[in-house]
Parts: C-alpha cells; structure tokens; sequence
C-alpha cells in the first residue's frame, strides 16, 4: 500500500526567523554598498573630467576668488571683522577632497589654493606697505614744515639777541654824555632797562620753543623711522607682485587690512598697528606745536616792536626837549653876553668920569681953569665966608664913581660865572642830544621789526 507524500504550503515559512533576518540583513547592507559604490564611482569621473589638468587654464586668483565667494555666501556674517577667509586644514581637505579618495589633480588644486591665499595676503601686505609709506611721506613733510618753522623762529631769536646788544650798546652809549648834568636817570634810561627786562624774558620763551621744536623733530625722525621700518619688513613679501594693476580682473574685493583688527599673522601686524597710531599722535603733536610757535612769535615780536618804539620814542623825545633847552640857553647866552659887554661900557665910562674928575697925576699939569686956587676963586672968597662946593663935589663924584665901579666889576664877575654856566650847559646839552642821536640812528640802523608768515597745515 503506498503513502501518498504531501507538499508543503508555500505560504508558510519552514526556516526560523532569526535564521532569514540575518539573511535579509546581509542583502540590504551588500545593495547599500553597491550603491554607493556606484555613486562614488560617478562622482569620481565627473570630478576627474571637470577639473582635469587640461581644465586648469584660469589664473590662480580665478579658481581662489570662487572659492573665497562660496565661503562668504556661507558664512557671510562671521567674517565681516576678517581680512580673508581663514582656512583650516579640515576647510582645505573638504573643499578639495569631496569624495571617498584624492582626485588625481591633488597636487594641482593643492598648488592653486595655496598661489591664491598667498596672493591674496601679498594684495593686503602692499595695501598696508603702501599706507605705511604715504603715512611716512606725510611725516616727512610735517618734519620739512617744523625744520622751516625752527629756522623762522632762530632767526627771530637771533633778532632778540642783536636787539639786547643794542639795548647794551645804548645804555653804555648814554653813559659818554657829560658826567655833570647830563647822567641824571631819566624816563629814558627807564624804558632802555624795562626794554632789557622784556627781551631776556621773550628769549627765554623762544629758547624753550626752540628747544621743544627741536625735540618734537627727533620725535617725527623716531616715527618716520619706524614707520619705514615696518614699511620695508612688509615689502619682503611683495617681490613678486606687479607695480601696477592687480593680478587679475573681476576678483571679489575683501575689506581693507587697515579697518579690521591687527592680526600678528596676516597683513596688518600690531607694529604696524603701533606705529600709525603713533605716527598720528605724532602728526597731531606736530602741528599744535606749529600753531602754539606762530603765535608766541607773534606776541614776542608785537611786545619786541611796542618796547622798541616805546624805547625809540622817548629817545627822540628827549632829544627834542635837550635841543630846546639848548636853543634857549644859547639865547640867554648870548642875551648875557651882551648884558657883560654893556656893564664893560659902562665901567670904562664911569673909569673915565673918576679920572677926569680926579684930575691928573701931577700938579704942573692942571690948567688954570682946573685949579682951586685960580684968580676968580681967590676974589670971590674975599668977600664970601662960604667956600664955593667944587671941592665938595669933585669928593662926592669920585666916591660914586669909586662905589659904581667896585658894584660893576662885581656885576660883571657874576654875569661872566652865570655866562660861564650857561656855556657848559649849552655844551653838554649839546653833546647829550648828540649822543641820543647816535643811540637813535644805532637803534634805527640795527633794530628791524621781523614779521611772521602764517601756519600752513
């Protein structure tokens, strides 16, 4: 007797489950492979075709450019305070390998990164050398414009200096008027020392300018010098870089170096920070220094000027009043003179009149007539008691005549003394006015006013 054998349904599962799950689970992670496989081998070939080495025609600042685009669409916020993106090694190796391997061009895209980073930070350094020069260029010309204004101001003090030896030479000129009269301290000699006192204090303040001016030009060399300095350490980088132009045309433009932060790795170090800032400081010192000795050469020449004239004026003054005083005593000289000559008339009149009325020396040469004891004398007194007065009066006369004579010799003695005077005060009031006019004429001959040309900044 035969068994009939039964098939099994083949909608029921014989196998365990775990035992087909492992199964399943090994398919599914063959075909993820696969695919992937698959894609990476696509992206390959297309990333093999797409930039092959015949490809790479453009210009190193093209292929950087595009990727500097891409990084500031991505990450446009964080890199405002930033010169250029900042790669990493993770960045670069990203951006060049983007598949499961290094595509054959490595080498080339490696190159082409680094000639575009390298270029971009050679673009920042000539900007900033570039700024460092025209910075020491403007130093330089501030440093021309103090060294003009320190040769102004040395000349106005050497003016200073000649107006004190004049000042001197004036005072010890007065000193040759006549020791009598004439040296008596006047309103003059007053101004002359008030002139002194002015002039040794304005040379003090021109000499402490002078000397500031002089430090602040060692300051500006100081800074020109560094300036160049840095100038010079960020040029070793740009040699290969053309005078003018650019390197390429349509490069996207990064902000400028000198308005971001002072990176010591990139373009714009803190030394070259330091010294523009000091450069400025500098600058700025510079020209307020310039302004502040434009104006005491002002007031110094002003006040130099009003005491000159002051000094000058009452100089011409005093001549004035010594030439009048001399015109008057030479008129009372000569009114004395006269008055002298006159009292002489009149003492050789009245010696005349005491001798005639004294009569000769001898007696045998009397006239008759002249004679007391003539006839007509001896009858009158034969009759008259009374003597006749011609004695009496002869007596009287030459007593007069005596008495006039001595108070006229007197008076002339006298007129002669006050003449006398009148003479040496003539003579030294016209030797002091000759003296002033020597003064006044060295004054006017050394003695120039300076004038001051105005701050161009």
């Amino acid at each position: 007797m035969k068994r009939s054998v039964r098939s099994a349904s083949p909608a029921v599962a014989v196998g365990s489950k775990g035992w087909r799950d492992a199964s399943v689970r090994s398919i599914l992670r063959a075909a993820d492979l696969t695919r992937q496989t698959r894609v990476d081998q696509l992206h390959s070939s297309t990333r093999y075709r797409s930039h092959s080495v015949g490809t790479f025609t453009h210009t190193v600042p093209q292929l950087t450019a595009c990727s500097d685009e891409q990084d500031h669409s991505e990450s446009d916020s964080e890199k405002k305070d930033e010169f250029r993106p900042k790669y990493t090694g993770s960045m670069l190796t990203s951006r060049i390998i983007s598949g499961p391997f290094p595509p054959p061009v490595l080498r080339d895209q490696s190159a082409v990164v680094s000639a575009g980073m390298v270029a971009e930070y050679m673009r920042g350094v000539r900007e900033v050398e570039g700024h460092l020069r025209r910075q020491a260029g403007r130093v330089t010309q501030e440093d021309t414009r103090l060294e003009h204004q320190r040769e102004r101001l040395e000349k106005l003090l050497r003016s200073l200096r000649k107006a004190l030896q004049v000042n001197q030479q004036s005072a010890d000129g007065r000193t040759f008027r006549p020791a009598t009269t004439e040296t008596i301290r006047d309103g003059a000699d007053d101004l002359l020392h008030n002139e002194r006192r002015v002039l040794n204090v304005l040379k003090g303040e021109l000499e402490s300018m002078l000397r500031k001016t002089l430090t602040q030009q060692q300051v500006l060399a100081e800074s020109s010098k560094q300036l160049l300095d840095c100038a010079f350490e960020r040029s070793r980088v740009i040699d290969l870089l053309p005078q003018h132009g650019s390197l390429s045309a349509g490069v996207k433009t990064y902000p400028s170096p000198l308005s971001q932060k002072p990176d010591p790795t990139g373009p714009f170090t803190p030394e070259c920070k330091q010294a523009l800032d000091s450069s400025s400081t500098v600058l700025c010192e510079s020209q307020q220094l310039r302004k502040n000795v434009s104006q005491v050469m002002r007031d110094v020449i002003k006040k130099q000027t009003d005491m000159h004239q002051s000094a000058s004026e009452a100089l011409q003054k005093k001549i004035t009043e010594t030439n009048r005083l001399e015109q008057h005593l030479t008129l009372s000289s000569a009114a004395t003179r006269q008055a002298i000559y006159r009292k002489q008339r009149q003492m050789q009149c009245a010696g005349y009149s005491l001798g005639r009325a004294m009569g000769p020396v001898c007696r045998a040469d009397l006239f008759c007539r002249e004679r007391l004891s003539r006839p007509m004398t001896q009858l009158y007194g034969r009759h008259s008691s009374v003597g006749l007065p011609e004695s009496d009066l002869l007596t009287w006369g030459s007593t007069m005549l005596r008495k006039h004579l001595e108070s006229s010799g007197k008076e002339i003695a006298e007129l002669q003394f006050a003449h006398q005077q009148l003479e040496e005060d003539m003579y030294g009031k016209r030797a002091a006015g000759s003296v002033d006019s020597a003064v006044v004429r060295l004054r006017r001959r050394l003695v120039r006013p300076q004038s001051v040309r105005p701050v161009t900044s």
